[in-house]
């Protein structure tokens, strides 16, 4: 495996993303290390700039801090006595509030949940969702590209250590790869005038051939669990591409050919019932399956993107999981949950190592 976010072995019953019982019911930049004639020509629209500061999504969630947290109809039933409606249960648990904005009761404060559900504020951690968007490409690139997956100095060339005042390069800039150079077990890219980076730095994209078996016309979604990647192509052409978080060593992703089967735009996901990493997630947006109940989707729980960090599903940062949706087939209606068809066939999704 090329990289493994530390964090996500000690954490990882925050881990999320396989939802294996689904409920029915760019901002992206280009960055070098030095402008000059081979930083990434932004301005000629290769990448398209795209989205806003925000996540863009319509709800906000909030992670449950400890377990067996009370669930009220009401604020005044917990001043008066009266039993909860129910419990949260213990786990990684995550709800979605009907109502951002706390209310207050007797000088404690609550959200609302649910319908005639209200939880403690002080049991409930609201959290902003990652920013971070891919790239649409109005033109096939001609050369591969990555995202910095860690802030790092660039090196003066290839294996060397980068001197203290070296150009600073943070996470998720997007960079241009001029040139590779192997030294060692890794590779090195050439993303400026005499600066080069590790691979291990970085999540790249490099333009892939179609899978035998999609037509030439035909929509496509490439993912890379090596690099930690996705690429949508139309035909031969390049069209889109962004970082993901696939399946943790011990839950790995299915690798394959397959076809979309269905899209769900919201709906709660939980699993791993009566394990120490059971998790809970209300409202995950923009649900893409492509084999059994391994899905592209949504999450909202991270920001470690280009870092394994699931149980099996592929996690996307929301923006890139809408975009997704909404161009994918089956195309979709005013329903929440759409069936593929032979008339309404599903986007070929190709996984692999």
């Amino acid at each position: 495996m090329k990289r493994l976010y530390t964090a996500s072995i000690f954490r990882s019953a925050a881990a999320l993303a396989l939802g294996a019982l689904l409920a029915l019911g760019l901002a992206g930049g280009i960055a070098s290390a030095r402008e000059g004639a081979e930083s990434p020509p932004a301005r000629d629209g290769l990448f398209a700039a795209k989205g806003s500061a925000d996540s863009g999504l319509s709800l906000t969630y909030a992670y449950v801090v400890t377990g067996n947290v009370p669930v009220y109809a009401h604020p005044a039933h917990a001043a008066g006595g009266q039993p909860p409606v129910r419990s949260l249960g213990a786990g990684y648990l995550w709800v979605s509030l009907a109502n951002p904005r706390p209310v207050s009761h007797d000088g404690q404060a609550w959200y609302l949940i649910n319908a005639n559900e209200y939880v403690r504020a002080d049991y409930l951690s609201i959290y902003s969702a990652s920013a971070f968007q891919g790239v649409a490409l109005p033109a096939h690139p001609d050369r591969p590209f990555a995202w910095m997956v860690y802030s790092a100095r660039t090196s003066a060339s290839p294996g060397e250590a980068p001197a203290k005042d070296a150009p600073l390069l943070s996470r998720y800039a997007l960079v241009t790869l001029y040139e590779e150079q192997q030294v060692g077990e890794w590779a090195w890219y050439r993303v400026g005038e005499n600066q080069w980076i590790e691979q291990r730095n970085v999540g790249m994209v490099r333009p892939s051939a179609r899978p035998e078996g999609v037509g030439p016309g035909e929509k496509w979604i490439e993912v890379n669990l090596y690099e930690q990647t996705l690429a949508a192509y139309e035909g031969d052409r390049m069209v889109y591409a962004t970082l993901v978080s696939s399946g943790l060593p011990w839950w790995k992703t299915q690798t394959g050919l397959f076809r979309m089967w269905s899209k769900v735009r919201m709906a709660k996901m939980s699993g791993r019932d009566g394990y120490a990493d059971y998790y809970f997630l209300e409202d995950v947006p923009w649900t893409m399956y492509f084999y059994k109940t391994f899905a592209l989707h949504g999450a909202y729980w991270h920001n470690r993107f280009g870092f394994p960090h699931s149980h099996g599903c592929v996690n996307l940062p929301p923006k890139d999981a809408q975009w997704l949706f909404d161009w994918v087939t089956p195309a979709t209606g005013a329903a929440n949950w759409t069936m593929s068809t032979a008339e309404n066939a599903g986007t070929w999704v190709w996984v692999h190592d």
